[in-house]
């Protein structure tokens, strides 16, 4: 299984148990970044599933990689508006399959990314 399948089977079980609209385009560029495997392991310190909100002070209460962190910021801005690094800061320490993830997330708020539909 490819990187790629295992992000985008997080991605629809994240979908899956929010129950998002499909027209939830900030939850699912939301959601799309919470995919990455290491924020995906954490994601229960990041949104609650019951109030279907996020929570703002995850990095209180467990450890992410700076990279993580930049992601979780974007994916919180794409979301809600709420205050991220410039792009420079954000995409400049990334990986490639990272940068990709952050890339499609931002297509996918602005519904321009239409390719994981199910």
């Amino acid at each position: 299984m490819t990187n790629q399948t295992e992000h985008d089977e997080r991605y629809f079980e994240l979908l899956e148990k929010d129950n998002t609209s499909p027209t939830d385009l900030e939850r699912k560029s939301l959601f799309y970044i919470l995919a990455n495997a290491d924020i995906f392991s954490k994601v229960d310190y990041i949104y609650d599933f019951n109030t279907h909100w996020i929570k703002t002070d995850y990095f209180e209460k467990t450890d992410f990689s700076s990279s993580s962190k930049k992601m979780v910021e974007l994916a919180f801005n794409l979301y809600n508006g709420n205050p991220s690094p410039d792009p420079l800061r954000i995409f400049s320490g990334l990986d490639d399959d990272n940068f990709q993830i952050c890339l499609n997330a931002i297509l996918i708020r602005f519904s321009r990314f239409d390719a994981l539909e199910k």
